[in-house]
């Protein structure tokens, strides 16, 4: 498949700058346009009518809680104008033009800016279905942004790639790719083609005990791969001490991955909720470096 969409949610309430570093990386690689859409969350009300100031309608009268509602909106406003001044910024430091509101995109190298209000995680999962990309931050940063990717792969299908706070690498340094032959892992891998087509690198590791459980597969990737013009080598690590997921990261330390690839969730959801999974370990901890994610 080929990325020229990708969308990068901003929250109201925390710090973007892995996100738009690692989404305009992607784009400039790319040549794909970016959307930025900032979203924050509805004054909340509790049921007394208490707002965010803590008045209360029935007590202070209409005039404080049209002046509440005001206060929220200009703060809404000043958060999205400083959050796009930021955007903007980064994108001048890349060469990535940005478009007005009333500009169509033209060329696909191009970035836009957008708002909205309500649902974070409802928002995102919903404008992720129109895009081929979705950049979220680590869970490490910010826990909702777990449910966003779980639900953007498990609902729209939609690969996710993972932002680390300060991303350290280029994305297109080297690839990892952590096999395990599942149709979730296919997935990822034909996701991931844009980015392997432009890599100095590639690499595919499984997690197994038995190197010759992997053999026979491993070779078929190979060979899918090399049909799209992408040399890559491939090897197996004993999971010794540490849990699949802990020996994916290790592994992509080791070989200074740019972008660690995988599958999500190829046990059922609910084995992953009980049991954790390396699916749940990496959206933990993946801090380091990004993570595309398909199911």
């Amino acid at each position: 498949m080929s990325i020229k969409r990708i969308l990068v949610p901003l929250p109201g309430s925390a710090s973007h700058t892995g996100q738009i570093e690692t989404a305009l990386s992607a784009a400039k690689a790319l040549g794909a346009h970016v959307q930025a859409l900032f979203i924050s969350e509805p004054p909340p009300v509790t049921r007394s009518g208490v707002t965010r100031g803590g008045l209360s309608a029935t007590e202070m009268g209409r005039t404080v809680t049209v002046a509440s509602v005001n206060w929220h909106a200009e703060e809404r406003e000043r958060t999205a104008r400083d959050a796009r001044e930021v955007f903007a910024q980064a994108c001048a430091v890349v060469g990535i033009p940005m478009l007005s509101a009333s500009d169509e995109p033209g060329s696909p190298l191009a970035a836009s800016w957008g708002e909205a209000e309500g649902s974070y995680v409802e928002i995102a999962v919903q404008r992720a279905a129109a895009f081929d990309l979705m950049v979220a931050a680590s869970a490490t940063v910010m826990e909702s942004l777990r449910a966003i990717a779980e639900q953007s792969l498990l609902q729209t299908r939609r690969p996710v790639l993972l932002a680390p706070a300060r991303p350290q690498s280029d994305l297109t340094d080297s690839v990892m790719i952590a096999w395990d032959e599942s149709p979730e892992c296919w997935h990822a891998v034909s996701a991931a083609i844009p980015f392997m087509q432009l890599a100095k690198s590639v690499r595919v590791i499984s997690v197994d005990r038995d190197a010759s459980n992997r053999q026979a597969s491993q070779a078929e990737v190979l060979a899918y791969l090399r049909c799209h013009g992408i040399g890559a080598t491939a090897q197996v690590n004993a999971p010794e001490l540490r849990s699949v997921g802990d020996t994916l990261l290790a592994a992509g330390a080791e070989h200074e991955a740019g972008l660690l690839v995988m599958g999500a969730y190829s046990h059922s959801r609910l084995r992953e909720m009980l049991l954790g999974g390396a699916t749940r370990h990496i959206l933990k901890n993946a801090s380091a470096r990004p993570v595309l994610l398909a199911h």
